[in-house]
């Protein structure tokens, strides 16, 4: 499976899997997806320090037009609250989640925030992952659907390019096999750079 988590430092706030047995074997080992962090870091900045995420419910009867219907704003992280002050007094810290920024000063930069982490990871096996910090964290965030909906746009992106390239990988194998006559085993075996060569001999001629 490839999962792509975000996490706030050791607690894992939203994560999204998929199957990696849809693509060769090929694709699942030569992943680079660089290029979409940085938007999707402040995709997910922007997303953990709004200031609400009050979700609005529509409850309505199926025969009830949308005018009848009635609206009501619940805010999550307050009934949540108001379960945890339900515990006894000793558990209560403990429960509660209110992450704390820092101020880092890296040479001239001045780093403040929550610190987060987001990683792409085959079962257990990083492939890539990215500290950054949220100024102006809000905690209620762990409990929004802004921050769901958010993750799995960025995973299904992820998804996306790892589509393409698997294609663009099967017409490379393609390639290799009519035009050098190699088994899928034999393609599958050769080093990268031996692959390269070999697909740029192909196009040259």
């Amino acid at each position: 499976m490839f999962r792509f988590s975000l996490y706030q430092q050791n607690v894992l706030l939203v994560e999204k899997m998929f199957d990696a047995n849809q693509f060769n074997p090929f694709t699942r080992y030569s992943i680079d997806i660089r290029d979409i962090l940085p938007k999707s870091i402040t995709k997910l900045q922007k997303t953990l320090s709004k200031r609400n995420y009050d979700v609005l419910f529509e409850i309505g009867r199926e025969d009830m037009t949308v005018q009848n219907s009635i609206n009501k704003v619940y805010d999550l992280y307050h009934h949540h609250q108001k379960i945890i002050n339900s515990f006894p007094v000793e558990i209560k810290s403990d429960l509660r989640y209110n992450p704390q920024p820092i101020i880092q000063q890296i040479e001239e930069k001045t780093i403040r925030g929550v610190e987060c982490k987001i990683g792409l990871y085959i079962n257990d096996n990083p492939i890539v992952e990215r500290l950054f910090y949220v100024d102006g964290f809000n905690p209620v965030a762990r409990w929004s659907v802004d921050l769901l909906y958010a993750v799995i746009d960025i995973a299904d992106e992820i998804r996306k390019k790892i589509l393409k390239n698997d294609i663009k990988n099967m017409w490379d194998d393609y390639d290799l096999i009519n035009s050098r006559g190699l088994s899928i085993n034999q393609i599958r075996e050769l080093p990268l750079a031996k692959r390269e060569d070999m697909l740029r001999r192909i196009r040259r001629n």
